[in-house]
């Protein structure tokens, strides 16, 4: 393997069951596969309505967006293999900006700044593709999915429907990533069992590309480490549901918060964020997508994207009893209480509720473990970059840090952080990150307006929170 042109990524064939999709794809002689499996999707029926045709496109969709983590290995071609026929411009425009985006970290971690992804390999005859399907109406004027992984953003979106009398069903799905897929469904199960979704519809996902050797075996490609796409690939998860039960709304719990960059790589002058598959940006590419190209009036959206995390953490109260079944960490579930996102949700947790819920989910003082000071501070932007995990913007993090350091939160790994030493602007910080915006990203507009005043609700508490602990200034906080 002497040249970068001699890489190609192939896709083969999907291998479909009742019950079970496998995507099968290889980066030269390296292959790699991965399973889906559904509780309440049968692909036989779903074929018999569409016609296999239409199935056989949603099918190679799914493989697109699993195969593209190995991409990871460099390829300078990708090849559709068996389906090169369903090839367009759209899709490899849309399958080049997930890429281009979501591996920026990747990207910039292995120094690749040359490298924008692999180039699609053309059929040499394109055929003419049906229009996109309709899904049926089946008698509700609302047949909302919410997408369910057991965070404090699935949280927040069940009380904001709840809340507007939107009722709503659930989508559990488990990763091997993450650990014995039993233990996922029943952390997600134990949170819902405090909301009022209705019927549950559970997806496994088994996949050996993210966590091989590959990278480690093969140095001749030149990159450290595999990455995956894993809210994308979760868009194209529930497809098959949204089919089957006639789910014309889907949504995902995923704020404003997202938009934020990590850095701006000097080498080529570009944001990089961590969350780009998560960004407004990237819901709106996938959701218009969607509609033009398969499925008409199936409305992927992100129902928390008018707010931000500030507002986020002030909606929970609505249900004190869900929060400590909240689970958020992709390193162990349910949490490892030593990673950015552990911190990150603690400490916003512990500034903004009282009544003893965050020691319900967690069994020790986050401040006080050595090794999160590193992490503390690049989220407030002391050092470094903000961390490449999920987690809000920094002016999020300095907020929580000041109200946990007010309410005499401290510990090892934030004794030396001296309050004064962030700079935050309490009445600028408020003006922007309170803000309820207008009707944002693919939100539908009705469902906007349903939940719009639990949304101001939720922003005014977050105000008058804040002004409980913080004094506004002209420049720094005073505490």
């Amino acid at each position: 393997m002497n040249s970068l042109m001699q890489t190609t990524l192939i896709f083969e064939e999907v291998h479909r069951a009742r019950r079970q999709l496998v995507f099968n794809y290889r980066v030269d002689e390296i292959a790699f596969s991965t399973a889906y499996w559904y509780d309440t999707v049968d692909f036989y029926a779903l074929e018999e309505r569409f016609g296999k045709p239409f199935m056989r496109r949603i099918y190679f969709h799914l493989l697109a967006f699993e195969a593209n983590k190995a991409a990871s290995l460099k390829p300078a071609a990708l090849d559709l293999g068996p389906y090169q026929d369903l090839y367009t411009e759209q899709f490899a425009y849309l399958w080049g900006q997930i890429f281009f985006h979501v591996w920026g970290v990747w990207r910039y971690n292995n120094d690749i700044s040359d490298y924008t992804g692999p180039h699609i390999l053309e059929p040499a005859e394109k055929a003419a593709l049906p229009a996109p399907v309709t899904l049926a109406e089946d008698g509700r004027a609302e047949k909302l999915l919410m997408m369910c992984g057991g965070g404090k953003d699935s949280l927040a979106a069940s009380i904001l429907l709840e809340g507007a009398g939107i009722p709503y069903d659930a989508m559990i799905y488990s990763h091997n990533i993450y650990g014995q897929a039993q233990r996922q469904h029943d952390l997600i199960d134990g949170m819902l069992a405090h909301t009022q979704a209705g019927k549950r519809h559970r997806g496994w996902v088994y996949d050996n590309a993210v966590d091989s050797p590959a990278a480690r075996l093969y140095p001749e490609y030149g990159v450290t480490h595999m990455l995956a796409a894993e809210t994308v690939s979760s868009y194209w998860t529930a497809l098959p549901i949204a089919l089957q039960h006639n789910y014309s709304q889907v949504a995902l719990g995923i704020t404003r918060s997202t938009d934020e960059h990590n850095l701006v790589w000097d080498k080529t002058g570009e944001e990089i964020n961590y969350l780009w598959g998560m960004s407004t940006t990237a819901e709106k590419l996938l959701h218009d997508y969607i509609q033009n190209e398969l499925v008409s009036n199936l409305n992927f959206f992100h129902l928390l994207r008018p707010i931000y995390d500030l507002t986020v953490f002030n909606l929970l109260p609505g249900n004190l009893a869900a929060i400590p079944s909240a689970h958020s960490c992709a390193q162990e579930k349910p949490w490892c209480c030593r990673c950015p996102k552990c911190l990150y949700v603690w400490m916003h947790l512990a500034a903004y509720l009282d009544d003893g819920v965050v020691d319900k989910m967690f069994d020790k003082n986050l401040f006080d473990l050595p090794e999160n000071r590193a992490f503390l501070r690049k989220m407030l932007g002391l050092e470094g970059f903000k961390p490449a995990d999920c987690v809000g913007t920094v002016s999020e993090t300095q907020a929580a840090y000041l109200l946990c350091r007010a309410k005499g939160i401290t510990g090892r790994a934030a004794a030396d952080i001296d309050p004064g030493q962030i700079p935050l602007d309490v009445a600028a910080f408020l003006d922007t990150y309170s803000e309820v915006a207008p009707r944002y990203g693919a939100i539908p507009e009705d469902l906007y307006e349903r939940i719009k005043p639990q949304l101001t609700a939720g922003a005014q508490r977050a105000r008058a929170y804040v002004r409980q602990f913080l004094t506004e200034t002209d420049a720094v906080v005073s505490i």
